[in-house]
Formats: C-alpha cells, structure tokens, sequence
C-alpha cells in the first residue's frame, strides 16, 4: 500500500461512517490531508506509511489550526519505530494521537474504541480506580495481596487506586482474579491544553498579504498564521473564525483556490474571505466572499466586516 493509498482507505473509512470530507488535493508539503466532520466531530487527519517518517512534522502547526478551528488532530500511519503498528491500540507523534487504519475502523464503523495506548515501556491501559479499589475492600484483599497477583509493587496497586495507567499485562491479571471488568476505552480525541501561542509574525507573508492582516488586526482581530494550508490565515476575534485566503492575481488560480477554501469552509462550518489586491468583476467566487484591499482600509468596524461578510456569501 502506497501514501495516496492509505488516504483513500482513510477516506473510505470516514465516509461508510457518515463523515463529510475535504475533496482530494494531495498538493506535496500539505500540512493535512482530509478533513472530516460528523455532527460535532471534526478532524484534521495526516496520513503517511511510516510514522516515523519526514512527512509527520510542522506537528505545532497543525495543533495551532485545530485550536483555531476547534478540531481534533490524528495521524494515520502503518508503521512506527520499524514495526507495523498493531490494531487497538493508540500511539503518539509529537503529542498527537496516532493509530493504523484498523485501529481507525473500528471505532468509526464498528463503535469499538481502542482501550490500549502505547508509551515508553510497553502496552498500557487505563483501569476503572473506582472499580478496583470497591473489589479489593469488598473481596477484603490486601493490597499486598493484589501486587503479588499483578506481579507488581504494594505502591504500584495503590497508584492504580489513584488513577494511573498500568500495564496491559498486569491488568489483564487483575480483572481475572477479582472477576471486574476494570479496563476502560480510550478517547485518543479528549482535548489537551492548548497550543502555546506566540506572537503572530507577518514576516513570512508577501507586501499585500501583510497590508490585509495588518488591517484586520487594527481591527482587533487576532491573526493565526497557517502554514501549508490553502488559506494563508486563520482570523479570528471571540465570536468568529473566517479562514483567510489572499488571492492570486491569475483568475484561473483564484478560481481553483476559491473552489478549496470553500469546501473547507463548509466542513469546518467557519466563515471564509479571499481578499484582493484590485477590483473583481464578482463579489463572490464559489460562495467565498471578495473583498478588495482598498475596500477593506476604508472599514473602521468589525461588524461592518461581518456584514460584508453576510452580504456576498
């Protein structure tokens, strides 16, 4: 199995679920390639053949843009450190969930969630502590008695009891000889901290790109810049999120770029703008309002943006 491949399998998978995807792009350096959204689901999915491969990097962007958009980010892969990755169980790049496609499938066709994780050491496992504790003092076992069992130490049992993660095989232990079902199912989406911000920098953007953000962020907008992505930014202030596209003076290639952003604005359901340099002869391409440079100078409100917004959807 090839790259492109995997993402169709990957693809395959989250349609026979009823997730609404991104159309193909498979443009080489893309931070991401699908993105999928079910009811109040939304991923960002990188897709590579090895996990440990020059492909999964730029991981700070792309929890930046799932931040921004309040999605969850997820690499597929089929290897990792030189071995197939195994079904069931959720690994980690970078602080980003990582599983093989099976692993994927069942949870999104057959509702079974991994209950696995892998870490340094081994296969581990997060028990019921509530559970387990109820079983030990109702069966009156000793928490000597227990670590003997689990093959493990009096302090270990007692951590358990507290919530950390133990070993697969020692919980495996535990739940036959007390009779509790204590593994619990893993949500490798639940989300963690927010990325660091640091202070958005326009260097990395062209003259008339920086021009438009300077003008949004004297606005009061907060600028996000993205990188790989087919919209240049992300602006946003508390109350909306529009993915900002500046557009190519090639109406070809504005059309092409018009065409992604709005599918993406449509899965991601966040409001979207191409901005221009000098005047088109339409106010909108694809459903994605246009707004010219010099039109957008002239704004001194937020909601005069909103409305201009609302007006050329």
């Amino acid at each position: 199995m090839n790259r492109l491949q995997l993402i169709e399998k990957v693809r395959d998978i989250l349609s026979k679920g009823g997730f609404y995807l991104s159309q193909r792009q498979y443009q080489p350096g893309m931070l991401f390639d699908i993105i999928a959204r079910k009811d109040d689901k939304l991923f960002v999915i990188r897709a590579t053949i090895n996990a440990d491969s020059s492909r999964i990097n730029n991981a700070k962007e792309l929890k930046v843009l799932c931040d921004a958009i309040d999605a969850s980010p997820l690499y597929i892969s089929l290897i990792g450190g030189q071995k197939r990755l195994k079904q069931g169980v959720v690994y980690s790049r970078k602080n980003i969930p990582l599983m093989c496609p099976d692993t994927l499938e069942d949870m999104i066709l057959e509702g079974v969630p991994p209950c696995v994780f892998s870490a340094p050491g081994g296969f581990y496992v997060k028990m019921d502590s509530d559970i387990l504790k109820k079983a030990r003092k109702e069966k009156k076992i000793s928490l000597s008695k227990l670590a003997e069992i689990g093959g493990v130490s009096r302090k270990s049992i007692q951590k358990y009891e507290d919530g950390m993660g133990a070993e697969l095989e020692v919980a495996l232990k535990l739940e036959e000889f007390l009779g509790e079902d204590l593994i619990l199912p893993i949500n490798p989406f639940e989300k963690g901290e927010p990325e660091e911000e640091c202070p958005a920098s326009l260097d990395q953007y062209s003259k008339l790109e920086r021009t438009i953000f300077e003008s949004l962020k004297s606005l009061g907008y907060k600028i996000v810049p993205t990188c790989k992505c087919p919209f240049e930014a992300i602006t946003e202030d508390d109350d909306t999120v529009i993915l900002s596209g500046v557009g190519p003076e090639d109406n070809k290639d504005l059309k092409e770029k018009a065409k992604i952003v709005s599918n993406l604005s449509d899965i991601t359901e966040k409001d979207s703008a191409i901005f221009l340099q000098k005047r088109y002869t339409h106010r909108s391409i694809k459903g994605i309002p246009i707004i010219e440079k010099d039109e957008l100078s002239k704004i001194d409100d937020r909601e005069k943006v909103s409305e201009l917004l609302a007006d050329r959807k």
